[in-house]
């Protein structure tokens, strides 16, 4: 692989290699460094990309197992706690106070999800990748791939319904 072709594909991958870490790590910080290390060690690996017939796949793996192996560690465990930062702005409007607290209930209830089921909803719902990309990068096959995102998609679905029903039964 070529110097040139590096820089298109990791110019190309950036955003999503970041919000991927991002949604892992929490830590935008954290993220940030997570993305530069594995171009860091894809670029010493460049003349073997030349072998990999799925270019973006595999640099989006590469981030979940850097990513995975940070939260494995101690250090990660510690901080990712302290570090939750949330990516809406401060609400002004009854309206936006309502939307400000959905979003954040489903961030809540995207984080309690387990760890597979979290990548596979971000890399389908956020980033809008293909099924078989997705099986590419988390190495799963696709059927596994839907029923982890249905399972996914079902639980947040049903913690909703469960909060909203609650709040309506409050309120009589």
């Amino acid at each position: 692989m070529t110097q040139l072709e590096f820089i298109n594909t990791i110019s190309r991958l950036e955003d999503k290699m970041f919000r991927l870490a991002k949604m892992m790590l929490i830590s935008s910080d954290e993220a940030a460094d997570a993305v530069q290390e594995v171009f860091a060690k894809l670029w010493v690996k460049k003349e073997q990309l030349n072998n990999i017939s799925n270019r973006d796949a595999y640099f989006m793996r590469a981030v979940r197992n850097f990513c995975l192996d940070r939260i494995k560690s101690k250090q990660a465990k510690e901080s990712r706690l302290d570090k939750i930062e949330f990516m809406v702005k401060g609400p002004s409007s009854e309206k936006d106070m309502e939307n400000h607290e959905a979003v954040n209930i489903i961030k809540e209830l995207v984080e309690h999800l387990p760890e597979k089921q979290k990548i596979i909803l971000l890399l389908r719902d956020v980033e809008g990748y293909k099924f078989n990309e997705i099986a590419d990068i988390m190495k799963m096959n696709e059927n596994a791939i839907r029923t982890a995102l249905s399972r996914a998609r079902k639980s947040i679905k049903l913690a909703l319904t469960k909060q909203y029903e609650y709040g309506l039964q409050s309120h009589r």
